[in-house]
């Protein structure tokens, strides 16, 4: 009875593994979009409303999913304190769970750290291109990791799986 216990323990560790990398994925996945939504709400409102980058922040933020609120709460917090517009943006995302692929989150470390120091056209350029950045990292996660994901949950099943039938 010991020996199935322990092999189901097995089996659930090595599985809970694999499931959690999958996890991890789809995390990143959903935050990439989540960035996306809040980049395309950012370029709306500056190019219709011209309010200081704190305030414009902040009326993103209401309108932006959890993390990213959070992260541009924090951002125009620092602002308001004080802290250069680079310094802010590192702080800020520090903050943040992030899942986000390096270069995405080197992308909006860029974004926000020269953000508000052109006009509006230089700033809808900058913008159009983060949103590039991260529209590739979410294809290429897309078409790179999404299988390596699934493979990752059945591959800790069934190591699990073998494990414990070496075991029993």
């Amino acid at each position: 009875m010991i020996r199935w216990i322990g092999a189901a323990m097995i089996v659930f560790g090595a599985g809970s593994f694999g499931i959690a990398k999958t996890a991890q994925f789809y995390r990143q996945q959903r935050q990439l979009r989540s960035f996306l939504n809040m980049l395309e709400l950012l370029k709306c409102e500056l190019n219709y409303t011209l309010f200081p980058l704190p305030k414009l922040c902040r009326i993103t933020a209401e309108r932006s999913d959890r993390i990213c609120a959070s992260f541009l709460n924090d951002y125009a917090a620092m602002l308001d304190g004080g802290a250069c517009r680079s310094t802010a943006a590192r702080e800020a995302f520090a903050k943040l769970n992030s899942a986000l692929p390096p270069d995405a989150a080197m992308a909006i470390l860029e974004l926000f750290g020269s953000l508000g120091r052109y006009d509006i056209d230089g700033e809808d350029n900058l913008l159009r291109l983060t949103q590039h950045r991260l529209k590739t990292a979410l294809e290429r996660g897309e078409t790179e990791k999404r299988p390596m994901a699934k493979g990752y949950a059945l591959l800790g099943l069934c190591t699990g799986a073998a494990i414990a039938i070496l075991l029993v």
